[in-house]
């Protein structure tokens, strides 16, 4: 495995990775980058493709920070990797771990749409739960970071290796402080985003792009 084309392999999925970001911004219109409300049917549809795009570009950067040496797991970072807007604001950040997954989840729930007595003696209808659209607006600003950020990552894949590599520096140091750190950025089990027997293309470059992960963890941790 060792002579695999890491490279050439996380290149073309990155290039896979941009067309399906092309269509998400299509879903959007042609001001997406600038859109302040969406739909909720369409902000669903967005989040749909995007949660197992931002999954498999993140295992694309673990490949991509296999090699990196110990001088550069000790760089800061240099002043033109901290991306910054004209105002001189910080622009939005790719997350580079896998969120956690909750132990505990809570069940889902659904409003009542019982006769709402308050009072036998008194009776009158109880204030009604508001019933959710897909033609309802939402606020957009987060949905725009997270399309922003994703944009950032596929332009500079380099760049967020060395992000990466300086993550595995803070994690090893606080393990030596506390005895305890997450292990890696990607969680075990299956990725955010994957759906069983999913026949999307975005549900197929996510399984590549794991897979590909799995097999250079493998390597790293043969090499030890």
């Amino acid at each position: 495995m060792r002579h695999w084309d890491w490279d050439g392999m996380v290149e073309a999925n990155r290039g896979r990775l941009i067309g399906l970001f092309v269509g998400v911004f299509a879903m959007l219109g042609p001001d997406a980058g600038k859109i302040e409300a969406v739909r909720r049917g369409v902000w669903r549809a967005v989040l749909a493709q995007l949660l197992p795009m931002e999954s498999a570009l993140r295992r694309l950067i673990f490949v991509m920070a296999r090699d990196l040496g110990a001088a550069v797991l000790s760089m800061r970072a240099a002043p033109g990797e901290i991306p910054q807007s004209r105002n001189g604001e910080r622009k939005p950040v790719f997350r580079l771990t896998d969120p956690l997954r909750n132990p505990d989840p809570k069940p889902c729930s659904t409003p009542g749409r019982g006769p709402r007595i308050l009072f036998f003696d008194e009776w009158g209808p109880g204030p009604e739960n508001p019933t959710r659209s897909d033609d309802d607006l939402l606020d957009a600003a987060a949905l725009r970071n997270r399309l922003a950020a994703m944009k950032a990552a596929l332009d500079d894949l380099p760049g967020q290796a060395r992000r990466l590599a300086r993550w595995y520096a803070r994690r090893d140091r606080m393990r030596a402080a506390t005895g305890f750190s997450r292990h890696y950025p990607l969680r075990s089990g299956r990725p955010p985003g994957h759906r069983d027997k999913g026949k999307r293309e975005v549900d197929e470059a996510l399984a590549t792009c794991h897979d590909l992960a799995l097999r250079c963890r493998a390597m790293v941790e043969a090499d030890g």
